[in-house]
């Protein structure tokens, strides 16, 4: 794949560099970490939630009571051919936030979440052009939720680190305050905060920009917003195991982060130390993973062969747990198609969960599903 984008161009790079040195389990070794639940069901037979790790699902008695609800939403028709059914994606974004939620309405789930003087800032990934990039449809659903709960357009942030990036997955740059905004952090203005950063040594030296151990925050999330939705899309990463909520987040919302790809390093502990900050930690309210269609190999970018419309959404306000639903998905698929795991580069995800940024732990989980 050839590309006059230098930052994909560095992303396939690494990645390939990646691909040359990757330890990774072998068939066997996977099946045994996997696991099955109860009397022998495989896996691949259960849906996406029940997968994390072989663990069961429903603590024992005596045990304290799951604190984070997740939510499964499959839409069974969403897809008619190569065309999404836009009423039936929101319809399925409704009953994720209804049931997330625990309202009787979207509007009143919506309200649950946000407050009307929020400005919002909905961080999509678009890395992956038009075919899988975070679909417009649900960030329309979202931004009419918002509206809902008494968040007016004008106070709605779309945005990502890179314009040719929103621009190429069908994003227009705009702007103007008078309507929801699509920007992104190297749009004229806006750029990174030089006081806030974070600085670390655990990099890989000859990947700095300008020998820099910084990496600024873009000033979308340290002056622009109040609360933060994040909408990553569900797919493998090369460099990563998979890109879900945590990478989203955390290496869309700082400059300098070619330095963190390398082996044997793969983004830990950078993803969670960044997401520590509270220009992110304290603003993060929800995450949508979009699952309509999603990837099990040479991601992060586009390909027509390692990609699969996998029709689901999952919603958490917990981004760790996601994504161990995210990596679990992508294995089984890989598993599938005779490849091997990618968790051993996902170590990230555990590290993010130990700096309290989320759990990993299914006990602590109440996992719900809906239908559409």
């Amino acid at each position: 794949m050839k590309t006059d984008d230098s930052v994909i161009a560095n992303i396939l790079a690494d990645s390939q560099e990646a691909a040359c040195h990757r330890n990774t389990l072998d068939r066997r070794q996977f099946l045994t970490r996997l696991g099955t639940i109860g009397g022998g069901v495989a896996l691949s037979t259960l849906p996406a939630f029940a997968q994390i790790g072989g663990q069961q699902i429903v603590p024992e008695l005596g045990e304290a009571q799951p604190s984070t609800r997740v939510v499964e939403a499959i839409g069974k028709e969403v897809w008619d051919g190569e065309r999404l059914n836009d009423a039936i994606v929101s319809e399925l974004l409704d009953q994720a936030m209804m049931k997330l939620t625990g309202r009787d309405s979207a509007k009143e789930a919506w309200r649950a979440i946000v407050l009307p003087d929020d400005i919002v800032g909905i961080k999509i990934n678009p890395l992956g052009g038009p075919e899988l990039s975070t679909h417009s449809i649900i960030v329309d659903k979202i931004i009419e939720g918002l509206y809902g709960a008494g968040v007016l357009r004008k106070q709605v942030i779309i945005w990502d680190r890179f314009e040719n990036h929103l621009l190429n997955a069908g994003y227009p740059i705009t702007p103007e305050e008078d309507d929801v905004r699509i920007i992104a952090s190297d749009t004229e203005e806006i750029g990174y905060d030089d006081k806030v950063f974070y600085e670390s040594e655990k990099d890989s030296f000859s990947r700095r920009e300008n020998g820099s151990t910084r990496s600024r925050y873009s000033r979308i999330v340290t002056q622009m917003v109040d609360v933060l939705i994040n909408v990553p899309v569900l797919k493998h990463h090369a460099i990563a195991g998979v890109s879900g909520c945590l990478k989203n987040l955390a290496f869309g919302s700082v400059d300098n982060t070619r330095r963190f790809h390398a082996k044997p390093i793969h983004c830990d502990p950078a993803v969670g130390e960044i997401l520590q900050h509270s220009a992110l930690k304290e603003k993060l309210v929800l995450n949508i993973v979009d699952g309509l269609v999603a990837s099990f190999d040479h991601g992060p970018t586009y390909h027509a062969d390692s990609t699969w419309q996998f029709n689901s959404l999952f919603v958490s306000a917990d981004p760790v747990i996601l994504d161990v639903l995210v990596l679990q998905t992508v294995n089984q698929k890989r598993e599938e198609m005779e490849l091997k795991s990618v968790s051993k580069l996902a170590n990230y995800i555990n590290t993010a969960s130990s700096l309290g940024l989320g759990t990993n732990t299914l006990e602590q989980v109440d996992l719900q599903q809906v239908e559409v």
